[in-house]
């Protein structure tokens, strides 16, 4: 009987522990990044530079495991194979038909796009991914390129850092008050067949909408928040005619990226979900008002003791002594039971704002474009992803309904004001 070494497994991150649980063909867990280059992409190049960088990469050149306590990860040394890419967005992946990975790497005209599953990381782990592989690829396209620091490449060293469970690091058992949450208000549509899921993004550019934000004394972030909040009041609560005395609250959870406010070098899952909510008591409600309330509930969810809180609530949970030692399927049907009566019903929509994409001045002239698109499920079938490179700042929906006038009402906002906005769609409610 052969015993692994040490690097040859990984424990799964304290977030990625639920998706396994609860993944489907409605709730994929499965989100893209992906970068525009200036000119067609060679599939061969792009197969040698993914094979080059995904070594680089030990965290995510793995396959998923079944343990006697949890899951966890083991080296995977199947080939990897890139693909051309399709209409589905976001599908379900799932690992038997991908040689066991839990990422895909696709090809489409000037389009490198990764698909991974939320288990391996967050969004910055993938962004840094993608990076590493656009630069490798460019690289053997016989570009003279440099890292400048802001680039892993295949020849840099793995370190231990970059596989660290940081919520494991900062977990608190003194600071894990549970706060109990009330379900929220959830967007109504005709559901997409299983499988699809519409995507439209809207490009803006990133100088107003910077000013846009520092005239509200607010960040981007917020801004965004506030209207999409009043764009789900009016299209989905006021035209009922009525406001009722028990309605729910709108409520946007935004994944915050914990490595700028607690040392972290992981390139896994290091985030938490910080909540503003509005219950709409009026129809006269301005949008300062809602600003207003935004910005207040990011001040208080920023605070430190607060993020402390919120990862010891989160790590409690594989601390509880019962679960702890409780064989797995014991652990997976409280997980699917627990998923099943709250899950994402606590959320009516998420804002997954992954930030300025930083790439080496020499890179720049070959790249015209880096966004991303999250998944969307059932229970919230509307959810955004943002991220701005260079003059681009891209918003782009992605949704499991049909309707699509969340996303109209939202970017009618922007125009209103004078912005440009160039728009992309996948038409999948056609």
């Amino acid at each position: 009987m052969s015993i692994k070494k040490s690097t040859d497994w990984l424990r799964l991150d304290n977030a990625a522990k639920i998706f396994p649980a609860v993944t489907n063909k409605k709730e994929t867990n499965t989100f893209r990044v992906q970068m525009e280059l200036t000119e067609v992409v060679d599939s061969d190049l792009l197969q040698l530079a993914t094979n080059n960088i995904l070594n680089r990469f030990p965290m995510f050149k793995v396959r998923l495991k079944l343990g006697l306590f949890w899951n966890y990860f083991e080296k995977n040394e199947r080939p990897f194979k890139i693909r051309p890419l399709t209409s589905k967005v976001n599908e379900k992946i799932i690992p038997k038909e991908n040689n066991g990975y839990l990422l895909k790497v696709f090809y489409y005209n000037n389009l490198i796009v990764v698909e991974f599953f939320h288990s391996l990381t967050d969004g910055t782990g993938a962004l840094i991914f993608l990076k590493a592989l656009g630069y490798e690829y460019l690289t053997l396209k016989g570009y003279e390129i440099t890292p400048d620091n802001l680039i892993v490449t295949k020849d840099s060293v793995p370190t231990k850092d970059e596989s660290e469970d940081s919520q494991s690091v900062y977990y608190n058992p003194h600071n894990r008050k549970h706060v109990k949450e009330k379900k929220a208000y959830m967007v109504k549509g005709t559901p997409l067949e299983i499988g699809n899921m519409g995507l439209i993004s809207g490009t803006l550019p990133t100088n107003k909408m910077l000013e846009l934000a520092r005239s509200h004394n607010c960040t981007v972030t917020e801004y965004m928040s506030a209207v999409l909040i009043q764009t789900i009041y009016n299209t989905q609560i006021k035209y009922r005619g009525h406001l009722r005395e028990n309605q729910k609250p709108v409520k946007i959870f935004i994944p915050i990226n914990m490595r700028k406010h607690f040392p972290s070098n992981t390139f896994r899952n290091f985030a938490i979900f910080l909540k503003t909510d509005l219950v709409m008591t009026r129809d006269d409600i301005s949008f300062d008002e809602i600003l207003t309330h935004v910005k207040e509930s990011f001040s208080k969810g920023l605070d430190k003791d607060e993020l402390i809180r919120k990862i010891s609530e989160n790590v409690a949970f594989e601390k509880n002594l019962f679960l702890r030692t409780a064989p797995y399927f014991i652990k997976l049907i409280a997980l699917k039971i627990g998923f099943a009566m709250i899950g994402n019903s606590l959320i009516t929509s998420t804002i997954s704002n992954m930030g300025i994409v930083q790439l080496p001045e020499s890179m720049q002239p070959y790249v015209k474009n880096v966004s991303a698109a999250i998944y969307s499920g059932k229970k919230n079938p509307v959810n955004i992803a943002v991220t701005s490179y260079k003059d681009k700042f891209n918003i782009t929906f992605t949704r499991s309904i049909k309707e699509t006038i969340i996303e109209r009402e939202f970017f009618r906002h922007f125009t209103s004001l004078g912005f440009e906005v160039e728009i992309v769609s996948n038409y999948v409610e056609e």
